[in-house]
């Protein structure tokens, strides 16, 4: 799910509100001297002795246009830390225009004011350059960005350097909207057409002081994949991706020519698409990094929390961050400096991990439709042959019981697909070929793989002669998986066929909804199985031990390694009812109350001990507490309902399907027998747990599919989990029955 909180935490008030600080500020309005000049002069004295930056910014340019022969200037910049740029703006595709207004506001942001239906086709508008030193399209700028939902205020950067007295320069058209201030006045301006006069003007910027430099070295615009109402450009895609390389070379020079210490900041970014197709863009920076240290290995953020991954609006605050020390003062930003990591990495190694992220990205988005489109089909045609299967007694005794065992292995292999999704990605299945065709297969092999091994676990190992032992364990094995990857930077889940799409840029992280609803679904399976068979060894005191420390636990997971804001309200019900359930408690409304109370007050006091922490460490809890004490708490719910009755409406069948859907599955685990279902109430009987068990798994995914932005993905994954293993359970159920040869039995299942 996205960001709760539109924009990050600043300093803490507890923390930085210090009693020497708070006498200061005192004194400093006694005095007069507390004013924004005073403060921006005394800002600018200290940031003078900082070590300039110089930002080359360009689009349409990927790892992938790199070489040392063709790109000689961006093959070099490896000596320092590269990495990939996630440009989505607000539109599926970034314009460049809208690269430099992300630059601009911190935020996304864009120059089209229109839908996304309008959008599609639609050419890239060229930027401007400044008239009379203003920026003559940022007055729409402005009022493009007042209309979307992305509270974007372009020239946000621009007026922070300026109230603090850092002297900039914006070299070309691009450049000039991302210093421009928020009236769209650019303070200095040079239009240099040639990389000879963008090498000298970058020079001569240095060496008279400038402290930050934004050059616009030019577009990528791909002939093949341009808008259908845009004009190509007159030169091919190499020959564009040629001059930008020479502009680069040319700031190289003058940054090496102008210091000859390498002390500059040099930051080459791509920051917008070069056409219809989202790709993740060129980045790399050599020089001082933020914080400390210089700029080696990959480039990354804690906004990403990825390897080799970093946003647009992580260029915002990593400017202000280098040009001011600090971007915490400036409201609205979204991103976090750029910094390094993993210094000792060749080049080689880097190289080929920046070329697999984009190159994942390309092979996995292509799939995605089609592959969920395959999965509930074919778990359609699951039920329809599971409901044959259970009802008729092909081939007498001997014959049923092998359509069981082989209804029973089919329904474990449906439930291994979804661990497999991910495990799969441990597998460079992307690199296999470069047509769908080859990629298909590749990751379709890569998933069969990890299904094969998960069946084999969960219908030999010792769990296996017990009804509810397949369902624990695939369940344990789901939610173990997207454990651990959260745990340790969320590898597997990035770039998968179930996973996060880093193109899309909406979480880089942690557990979205369908992450959310797999792990919980298989978490809430592992506890009901554990569960049940301590009740029925009458050890009814360490079941009830068992889901409270469950719950616990996969609220934790989900919530803080998961930095899921939206996991925990659905998680803790469910675990609190079915504990309960165990202890033998009557369930009424009082301690649904009760339950629900709790949940909001755990709730809570993980956000507010999540807001406690450093602010590099808190998760989307602590942030969502942050933008409660902004006052901006309701802009967040508002915009998580409006999406959410966005996709229903939008899509009146899919909106049915899946009322229907839910009716009937509610229907048919509530009152089995009212349908013919009596082999599930039957296994009800035997298993204690799995009745409420189930009632808490509807629980859980209601209040996910109510709570979540996009939520009307977590009940159709959870239940594409659920469901298969279940029927699993109950023809473990029938092939235990002593009466499942007779002719009778047809009648009663």
């Amino acid at each position: 799910m996205p960001h709760p909180s539109a924009t990050p935490p600043p300093a803490h008030p507890l923390r930085r509100v210090t009693v020497l600080s708070a006498v200061l500020a005192v004194l400093g309005a006694l005095l007069g001297i507390g004013t924004g000049v005073g403060a921006g002069t005394a800002q600018a004295a200290t940031t003078t002795d900082r070590a300039p930056l110089v930002l080359v910014g360009f689009s349409g340019v990927r790892w992938s246009d790199v070489s040392a022969q063709a790109t000689p200037a961006l093959a070099s910049m490896t000596s320092g830390a590269i990495g990939t740029v996630a440009v989505r703006s607000v539109f599926t595709a970034a314009c460049p225009a809208d690269g430099w207004l992300g630059l601009s506001a911190g935020r996304r942001a864009t120059d089209f004011d229109g839908t996304s239906a309008e959008h599609v086709g639609a050419p890239c508008a060229p930027v401007a350059a400044p008239v009379d030193g203003v920026q003559p399209d940022f007055a729409e700028y402005r009022r493009t960005a007042e209309g979307d939902t992305f509270s974007a205020v372009p020239g946000t950067l621009g007026r922070a350097l300026a109230e603090a007295g850092t002297r900039t320069l914006a070299v070309n058209p691009g450049a000039s909207i991302a210093l421009a201030g928020t009236t769209g006045a650019v303070p200095s301006y040079v239009a240099a057409s040639t990389p000879a006069e963008i090498g000298g003007v970058v020079q001569d910027a240095l060496e008279t002081g400038a402290q930050v430099v934004v050059v616009d070295a030019g577009t990528v615009r791909d002939p093949a994949d341009l808008p259908a109402r845009e004009t190509p450009p007159a030169a091919s895609r190499a020959e564009q991706v040629a001059a930008v390389d020479a502009a680069v070379a040319a700031v190289q020079r003058a940054v090496a020519g102008s210091t000859g210490t390498g002390a500059t900041t040099l930051l080459a970014v791509s920051l917008a698409d070069a056409g219809r197709t989202a790709h993740l863009q060129f980045g790399a920076a050599t020089g001082p990094q933020p914080g400390g240290g210089s700029y080696e290995g990959f480039l990354g953020s804690r906004s990403t929390r990825q390897t080799a991954i970093v946003q647009t609006t992580d260029l915002t605050p990593t400017v202000l961050a280098l040009a001011l020390g600090s971007d915490h003062g400036t409201p609205g930003l979204v991103g976090a400096p750029v910094t390094s990591t993993d210094a000792d990495t060749g080049a080689a190694a880097r190289e080929l991990k920046v070329r697999d992220l984009d190159a994942a990205a390309q092979a996995v988005q292509p799939l995605v439709g089609p592959f969920f489109t395959v999965w509930g089909a074919s778990q359609i045609v699951l039920y329809a042959v599971a409901t044959l299967a259970l009802r008729k007694a092909w081939g007498g005794p001997a014959g049923r019981r092998r359509v069981l065992a082989w209804l029973r292995a089919l329904t474990v292999v449906f439930g291994a697909v979804c661990a497999s999704t991910f495990l799969a990605n441990t597998i460079p299945w992307w690199r296999h070929g470069d047509s769908t065709g080859d990629h298909l297969l590749a990751v379709t092999g890569a998933v069969a793989l990890y299904v094969a091994v998960i069946t084999a676990l969960a219908l030999l190992g010792p769990w296996r002669r017990a009804a509810l032992g397949p369902l624990g364990f695939v369940g344990f094995v789901t939610a173990a998986v997207l454990a651990v990857d959260c745990a340790t930077g969320s590898r597997l889940i990035t770039s998968s066929l179930n996973g996060l799409q880093p193109v899309v840029a909406g979480r880089f992280y942690g557990l979205g909804n369908q992450q959310f609803a797999l792990f919980a679904t298989g978490a809430l399976l592992f506890t009901i199985a554990v569960a049940d068979r301590l009740v029925r060894d009458r050890r009814r005191r360490a079941a009830v031990v068992l889901v409270a420390v469950a719950g616990l636990l996969a609220t934790y997971v989900d919530g803080v390694l998961g930095s899921d804001f939206g996991g925990p309200p659905a998680i803790l019900p469910a675990f609190g009812l079915l504990a309960l359930v165990v202890a033998g408690v009557r369930i009424t409304w009082r301690r649904v109350l009760l339950i629900g109370g709790a949940t909001v007050l755990a709730l809570a006091a993980i956000s507010v001990a999540d807001w406690l922490r450093p602010v590099d460490d808190q998760t989307h809890l602590g942030r969502f507490v942050q933008t409660l004490v902004d006052g901006g708490a309701w802009q967040v719910v508002e915009r998580k309902a409006a999406q959410n009755l966005r996709i229903l409406y939008g899509n009146w069948l899919l909106s049915l399907v899946l009322a229907l859907a839910a009716v009937f599955i509610a229907f048919v685990l509530a009152r089995p027998r009212v349908l013919g279902v009596s082999v599930l109430e039957r296994a009800y009987e035997r298993h204690p747990v799995l009745r409420p068990g189930l009632a808490c798994l509807l629980v859980l995914l209601a209040v996910g599919f109510a709570v979540n932005d996009s939520g009307a993905a977590v009940p159709a994954v959870g239940a594409m989990l659920a469901v298969p293993l279940l029927i699993a359970c109950v023809t473990r159920v029938l092939d235990e029955a002593p009466e499942v040869a007779g002719a009778g039995e047809r009648a009663r299942v």
